[in-house]
């Protein structure tokens, strides 16, 4: 099989910080391979870590959702067997890898989740990987119900921006925030934390026609003119 290593290059400049960044261009790589599917070797310990990472940040069910098993052409297959698993095999069949010496560094919030959380909830729970990653496949579907229901608010609107303002105002609070994260996973990027996002969407029902608020994030921009709510990526 033929091998092929792509190097990427972190700016360090985009806000995203540097697990995001370096994220972002491996999934930029593989939307650029010609390959048709794309398997990733993420297991359990990796969902739960994942799971804990984007439920201690603040997340929706989205981010509890954590990582797919299938995404277009990315599958992730070992999503349900735990790391020793995988070490146990590769070891009885005497298959060599590399431990990226990076993954000690326990500055990073996703170490520190497999090197001193995850061990010692283990150590109680000897499942807790594998439950945490079958709950991540719940929030999957709940979130997947969510985007449904995004759809039907929709309606005929077609679901890209600029969005006509009235698609939000007129919902309820909950349905409202709802769209608008549907909206913006659509574009590839993170809805803002809770607390920013229940500001703007008070911000949009209260704005009248002189009024044009906005929400600036590192890597991109939600502002409003003449009743349409506009978005563009930071440069």
């Amino acid at each position: 099989m033929p091998l092929e290593i792509c190097c990427v290059k972190l700016s360090h400049t985009t806000g995203e910080g540097v697990e995001g960044e370096a994220r972002r261009l491996r999934m930029a790589e593989f939307n650029r391979h010609p390959a048709q599917w794309i398997l990733l070797a993420h297991h359990a310990d990796d969902q739960a870590e994942t799971l804990l990472h984007n439920l201690l940040r603040g997340t929706g069910v989205r981010g509890a959702g954590a990582m797919p098993q299938k995404r277009e052409r990315l599958l992730r297959p070992f999503l349900r067997l735990g790391r020793d698993v995988l070490t146990d095999y590769a070891e009885t069949e005497k298959l060599e890898w590399i431990d990226d010496e990076s993954n000690r560094d326990c500055k990073y919030t996703r170490n520190y989740l497999r090197t001193r959380v995850l061990p010692s909830l283990r150590d109680r729970f000897p499942m807790a990987s594998e439950q945490f990653a079958a709950a991540a496949e719940r929030f999957a579907e709940a979130d997947q119900l969510l985007e449904e229901l995004a759809l039907k608010d929709l309606d005929d609107t077609p679901a890209k921006f600029p969005l006509p303002l009235n698609r939000l105002v007129d919902l309820s609070d909950a349905r409202g925030r709802n769209l608008l994260r549907a909206m913006l996973a659509w574009q590839g990027v993170q809805a803002p934390d809770e607390t920013r996002l229940r500001e703007f969407l008070r911000q949009l029902r209260s704005a009248g026609n002189d009024k044009r608020p906005s929400l600036d994030l590192p890597t991109y921009r939600l502002w409003v003119e003449k009743r349409l709510i506009y978005f563009k990526r930071s440069d």
